[in-house]
């Protein structure tokens, strides 16, 4: 990908994209691990996972409806 921003005045480049800092679109495992929150701030989760995956699942269908409606009108 080699897209930039430049500064239609002067021609200079103010920001450009660097695939270093690219990450793969799927990943095959994720894994968090809540300790140092909770050691160094106190920090406790209040969601349930069950709670969580629904809170997910349901943000991925909005997405998707959104994305079919916007398909029906420019399709």
């Amino acid at each position: 990908m080699k897209e930039t921003g430049v500064d239609a005045k002067t021609g200079t480049v103010l920001v450009e994209i660097d695939p270093r800092y690219f990450r793969p679109t799927e990943v095959d495992f994720l894994h968090g691990d809540p300790t140092k929150a909770h050691t160094k701030l106190g920090w406790r989760h209040r969601t349930p996972f069950k709670e969580l995956v629904r809170e997910m699942v349901e943000a991925d269908r909005k997405q998707v409806q959104k994305e079919r409606e916007r398909h029906d009108r420019h399709g």
